[in-house]
């Protein structure tokens, strides 16, 4: 297996997505983050949503008549059009323009070309569009016609529709670059481009037949881009009815097909690797419970004042506990329960790091207040508010009362914000541990809050159905587990270890813990290391 595999910390790069503007750019706004491209209001170009329905003929045409062919059939309805309508606004072919001819030039239209909309509208989509009533291009369907080539089956046309979208839903592909360059040749040939590269002119006078792969490549980008930009700045197409009216209507008319699509991270579970991982934790589980009873016998206190030590064993207890769990109930290795663990024993890590290598005496001091504060917050709240209550553990307001030392509750403070006024950021920033918080604590925080990220990839899977737009369903199925959150909970109890050893006196971890199921073992430095 290659060493450093799904870790924590660098790994090699090497063909991917452009690097995205870098966070040091993005300029801040109230509580937030905003990149440069969001300042200046750019917004994001929805293919599937927007303009798919949008080129549902254009894509009919290179059904029925193939994508060399295509455009001859496409400009001469267009130039058919464009006699019935403005000059200076050509029609593109999008399913919107049809709406755009004048209701008293309809008839004319119909009178003058009955032959080409037959050919060249009806037969290709004329069906399909008659399952939706009030399209655009509603005029250009008659009854006669439908009829002609018999039953409407919607099964049948659902089924062409269907193959359709999925030959366009990806966007970029061949076939729907192909689709969405015809638009671009539509403007050029109206002097709406201004091109100065003859060597793009020369490749477009070519296109598609006399292109290679990679030449009608660059011809459909330079198209898709142009026609991005006439149809953001024209604004002909805001607010159109028409994507809405499709994607609405095919809730109606077509049944969702929920599918388990698997979620994409570092190193799923194999099932060759199951009883090798599950000895190997359990293991490394042991070897961590008798470190912290090792260490609890060797603790010096100090008996006098001994909060500083309570705290600190007490968190490091904790990290012990919350990763022996991880370790020794896979369940917690699914995504979104694993992060919501994880996102404790970060938490933990941070604040042990923290006060072991920066914590001042007043610090611990505040640690403590604030726990009792809190303790003192909920006995008012049972005493006040909810007397016939009682806490999880069974406990009252009297009985939080005697805990807290009877009238020495009422010189107890109530901290409402953060117990050492700085926020967790700052504090692994001060201690040295922003890549456990920026990589583990803060996806974490969203599996624990439930935002968006965490839905969309543990508790939603995929309707598969094309004419629902890959929409998503609520589900019950487990999300995957992945070795990745065992992994990063033993990383993270390494390091509260190696923060042990370098900054109280804590002893090595000897024997340190074991790879897990081939994957380096962690370190806090981020780096892999094989024995």
């Amino acid at each position: 297996m290659p060493r450093g595999k799904g870790k924590l910390g660098k790994k090699a790069r090497g063909p991917g997505p452009p690097h995205h503007t870098p966070l040091a750019s993005h300029r801040k706004d109230g509580t937030g983050l905003v990149p440069p491209l969001g300042s200046h209001g750019v917004q994001v170009f929805d293919w599937p949503r927007d303009m798919l329905p949008e080129h549902l003929w254009i894509a009919s045409l290179a059904e029925q008549f193939t994508l060399e062919q295509a455009h001859v059939h496409y400009h001469a309805f267009l130039d058919a059009m464009d006699n019935f309508g403005s000059a200076k606004s050509p029609h593109l072919g999008l399913i919107s323009d049809f709406g755009g001819m004048a209701l008293g030039r309809r008839e004319e239209f119909w009178n003058r070309h009955e032959d080409l909309i037959e050919a060249v509208f009806h037969e290709p989509i004329g069906r399909i569009l008659a399952l939706y009533p009030q399209n655009p291009a509603a005029w250009l369907i008659r009854e006669d016609l439908l009829e002609k080539g018999g039953r409407l089956d919607p099964a049948v046309e659902i089924g062409r529709l269907r193959a359709i979208v999925l030959k366009l839903i990806s966007g970029n592909e061949m076939f729907p670059g192909h689709v969405r360059t015809l638009p671009f040749t539509r403007m050029a040939k109206h002097g709406m481009v201004d091109l100065n590269d003859a060597g793009l002119i020369d490749l477009m006078m070519k296109y598609p037949q006399g292109c290679t792969k990679e030449e009608a490549n660059r011809v459909q980008v330079v198209a898709r881009s142009f026609t991005k930009l006439h149809l953001s700045q024209s604004g002909v197409y805001d607010g159109q009815d028409w994507p809405k009216q499709f994607w609405r209507q095919n809730f109606n008319l077509v049944a969702c097909i929920p599918g388990v699509f698997p979620i994409v991270g570092a190193n799923p579970i194999k099932d060759d690797q199951i009883d090798q991982l599950h000895q190997t934790v359990e293991e490394n589980a042991g070897r961590a419970r008798e470190y912290l009873r090792t260490q609890s016998l060797r603790l010096n206190y100090d008996l006098y004042d001994p909060v500083k030590d309570e705290i600190l064993s007490g968190l490091f207890a904790r990290s012990v506990r919350l990763f022996c769990l991880m370790a020794e109930d896979s369940k917690l290795w699914r995504r979104d329960i694993g992060g919501i663990v994880l996102r404790c024993l970060a938490d933990t890590t941070i604040t042990f790091a923290y006060l072991a290598k920066c914590g001042t005496a007043q610090e611990f001091v505040q640690f403590k207040k604030y726990g009792e504060g809190q303790e003192k917050l909920l006995m008012l709240h049972l005493q006040d508010t909810y007397p016939e209550y009682k806490t999880l553990e069974g406990r009252d307001a009297s009985a939080i009362a005697q805990e807290l030392g009877g009238f020495n509750a009422e010189l107890i403070s109530i901290e409402l914000g953060h117990w050492s006024k700085k926020d967790t950021r700052k504090m692994a920033l001060a201690c040295g541990m922003e890549r456990l918080y920026r990589l583990v604590y803060s996806p974490g925080s969203g599996d624990l809050h439930g935002t968006w990220v965490s839905l969309k990839q543990s508790n939603l899977n995929r309707c598969i159905e094309p004419l629902h737009r890959l929409h998503r369903l609520p589900s019950f199925v487990q999300p995957p587990a992945f070795l990745d959150v065992i992994a990063a909970a033993q990383e993270l109890w390494e390091s509260a270890v190696k923060i042990g050893v370098d900054s109280l006196g804590y002893p090595a971890l000897d024997p340190p813990l074991d790879i897990v199921a081939g994957i380096g073992r962690r370190t806090f430095e981020g780096e892999s290391d094989t024995r």
